[in-house]
């Protein structure tokens, strides 16, 4: 019985720890999960229908993001050590939006990206200059 107790403890941490501190919907099967501190903020995909599990497409610290019907554009600041940020390095991604379920989200971001670079695919992508960045 003793086992049987501490095993569904174990399970029960387990799966409270696939879900952030935080977790905001953008679109979609997309979140902003924010784990462990307020600066600590993903892009993830939703893996289940409850939204319990997710699957990072861009990992911390994402501090801006912009979206409209097909694509998701984010920017990062890289982590260099656990809860440490670097600051003077800013990371573009694109982010395709699906519909429909896909195993692998993650296979089809775009970046990291510069800024010349994430401007250029953007034009290719005909991404509008109305998707703007909003800081989280």
């Amino acid at each position: 019985m003793k086992i049987f107790e501490i095993l569904c403890i174990i399970s029960l941490s387990i799966l409270y720890g696939c879900k952030g501190l935080t977790d905001r919907r953008i679109t979609d099967r997309y979140y902003l999960v924010t784990m462990e501190t307020k600066e600590n903020v993903s892009i993830a995909y939703s893996i289940n229908d409850d939204n319990t599990s997710f699957l990072d497409v861009v990992k911390p610290c994402v501090y801006s993001i912009g979206y409209n019907d097909k694509y998701i554009l984010a920017k990062q600041h890289p982590l260099q050590s656990h809860n440490n940020v670097n600051t003077s390095i800013t990371n573009y991604y694109i982010i395709p939006i699906y519909k429909e379920f896909n195993y692998s989200p993650e296979k089809e971001v775009i970046g990291p990206l510069t800024l010349e670079q994430f401007n250029l695919k953007r034009k290719v992508l005909m991404i509008p200059n109305e998707v703007i960045f909003q800081d989280l």
